[in-house]
């Protein structure tokens, strides 16, 4: 029964990959993983600023779909502008196939007025693909009487079981103490990841609209209410996030809906604590989905460390008049 499950969950892996052709890991906590969304964010934190985030997303079938990200930013003052570096990897149905990002990230800031800036972004990176063919199971290898795998299929081998490619993405941001604004776009280049030496299988890119407003009875109130909103378009593939965050003390939470243009997918809780330069948070969604009931929903933590934010760091910024962004980011 291990085969079949194994098999079930590639069949789910590949079906979605093919429908959505090649779509992007999705994170819950979008605005905790900020340079994963928008090379523009770069340095928004003043910084340096480290964040680390860890997606389980579907766990009831077998580690479907497991996610990690690291991630370094800060502003320069020199350059008038941010800098930043980050490691992702994307792990689907037991590892049998993998993704390992290296990126850079830089972005420089215009002054609009004394509340408002804006950021253009630029990001270049290395990815490396992998798959396990090995232990790849398709439905020619099973016996639907004796429920057994054969070793055999009739699926042509791929040409190699590594791809490595080049990416580039840019993307800009409008952000005041209260407000943000931006889109984000990857695969610029729209790489070939496809594992035939003769084939093609481009990677659309994709653009992220994101938009978020922050209310505080007065400005130093220690708590907000920030709705926000997300659409993101890759190739066919459409979904949009619509929710809120809200803290008040040292406590954060938020509620955000997920959905696809045709189907529902989940409801995200997040709960957290942001204390001194120290934010730490958990969400879990519940899937809504066909898959509901049968997923085991999704775990994510994310946890940052952002050293602008100690009082001299804030006291400098006052002097020099940056402009803040808003407290969820």
């Amino acid at each position: 029964m291990g085969h079949i499950k194994h098999f079930i969950i590639l069949s789910i892996i590949l079906t979605f990959c093919e429908i959505t052709k090649a779509q992007d890991a999705e994170f819950s906590q979008f605005l905790n993983n900020p340079l994963y969304l928008n090379p523009a964010f770069a340095g928004v934190g003043i910084g340096p600023r480290f964040i680390a985030n860890y997606r389980n997303e579907w766990p009831a079938l077998g580690k479907a779909y497991t996610s990690y990200s690291v991630s370094y930013d800060q502003d320069i003052e020199k350059i008038n502008g941010g800098i930043g570096l980050s490691t992702f990897s994307d792990q689907q149905g037991n590892g049998i196939y993998s993704n390992l990002q290296f990126s850079g990230f830089y972005s420089y800031q215009f002054k609009m007025n004394k509340n408002y800036a804006l950021k253009a972004g630029l990001s270049a990176s290395y990815s490396q693909l992998k798959i396990d063919y090995a232990n790849f199971i398709f439905t020619d290898m099973i016996d639907p009487n004796s429920v057994t795998v054969s070793n055999s299929t009739g699926e042509n081998s791929p040409s190699f079981q590594t791809k490595g490619y080049a990416d580039f993405g840019a993307g800009f941001l409008i952000f005041s103490k209260k407000l943000f604004f931006g889109v984000g776009i990857k695969h610029l280049s729209q790489p070939n990841i496809s594992f035939y030496s003769e084939g093609k299988s481009t990677l659309p890119a994709r653009i992220a609209l994101h938009f978020g407003y922050e209310f505080k009875k007065n400005k130093r109130s220690k708590s907000f209410f920030a709705p926000n909103f997300l659409l993101v378009q890759q190739g066919r593939f459409r979904q949009i996030n619509a929710g809120v965050m809200t803290g008040s003390g040292v406590m954060i939470a938020g509620l955000n809906y997920r959905y696809t243009i045709k189907n529902s997918d989940a409801f995200s809780f997040i709960l957290g604590v942001k204390k001194g330069v120290f934010k730490t948070a958990y969400s879990y969604d519940i899937t809504t989905s066909g898959l509901r009931g049968k997923s085991g929903g999704t775990h994510e933590i994310s946890i940052a460390v952002n050293l602008g934010d100690q009082k001299s760091a804030e006291k400098k910024r006052r002097l020099k008049r940056y402009t803040e962004c808003p407290d969820i980011l």
